[in-house]
């Protein structure tokens, strides 16, 4: 690899806690980041069909949105689209 390639990568400041594991540092979402983070969860488990743990996985890779899994599950059950309302 040269130095004109570019590189895919996802950069997370995260703070270590008293018990020495690494945590986001920023733990609180803007409003509207968090209603973002809602509307993607969903459609990624209900409509892509994605487990948890894979819409988990696709927030971080695609959309750089670090979630746990679940902050995910209960973005689920607050959070319902037009066609689940139905």
């Amino acid at each position: 690899m040269n130095a004109t390639e570019a590189v895919n990568a996802t950069v997370i400041t995260v703070r270590i806690a008293r018990d020495g594991k690494r945590y986001p540092a920023d733990r609180v979402l803007p409003p509207e980041q968090r209603q973002q983070a809602h509307a993607l969860a969903h459609g990624l488990v209900h409509r892509d069909k994605l487990s948890i743990r894979q819409a988990q996985r696709e927030l971080l890779e695609v959309h750089a949105i670090r979630r746990s899994v679940g902050s995910i599950f209960s973005d689920l059950h607050r959070y319902q689209c037009s066609r689940c309302a139905e």
